[in-house]
């Protein structure tokens, strides 16, 4: 017999704790955009704080549209080269790399 305590539920409620007690913060599920499997308020939200130089060459090429290109661009690579690859070196959009990692990752 299963007790509540070694479900998979009980698991990810754990591991939830676990991250916002370390400083991750909640996304409403509303925001997630099914289709693309990507939060896209987030993302761009992420490039618009952590690449402003490259956000900028991209809005003067796109305008208002820049959040949608970026945003197809960056489904087309992950498409091609999976999610953890476009983590770990960024992807292409118009010749620039909007998304990259900035410093080496924290490891023990």
């Amino acid at each position: 017999m299963t007790t509540n305590r070694h479900t998979e539920a009980a698991f990810e409620t754990v591991i939830e704790a676990h991250l916002l007690a370390h400083g991750y913060v909640p996304v409403d599920r509303a925001g997630f955009d099914r289709e693309r499997a990507i939060f896209p308020e987030t993302v761009l939200a992420f490039i618009r704080e952590t690449q402003p130089r490259e956000w900028a060459k991209l809005e003067a090429l796109h305008g208002e549209k820049t959040g949608e290109q970026i945003l197809g661009d960056l489904c087309k690579w992950m498409d091609v080269n999976g999610s953890l690859a476009t983590l770990r070196q960024g992807f292409k959009c118009y010749g620039r790399t909007p998304m990259r990692r900035t410093s080496r990752p924290r490891t023990r």
